[in-house]
């Protein structure tokens, strides 16, 4: 089965996350990282103990700078 359109929305929301985190606008990053979370650009139909290591490290790392733009996002307007 292809999953042309979920990777391709799963780029775009990386994309536009990474370029909000370049422009340190850690809400939008927040977001946008987020939401790409949401498309599996792998196969969707797989189960997260059947996907290959380096499919887990990817999710893993976006999952990881959603975190730390929260905490970003939290730090940099809680204090001001």
């Amino acid at each position: 089965m292809k999953n042309t359109f979920g990777r391709g929305l799963h780029l775009l929301f990386v994309f536009v996350g990474v370029f909000h985190i370049i422009q340190k606008d850690w809400g939008q990053a927040l977001i946008y990282l987020g939401l790409g979370l949401a498309f599996d650009p792998f196969n969707p139909t797989q189960a997260w103990n059947n996907k290959p290591l380096w499919q887990k490290t990817v999710l893993l790392s976006e999952l990881i700078l959603v975190l730390v733009s929260g905490v970003l996002l939290f730090s940099t307007s809680h204090f001001n």
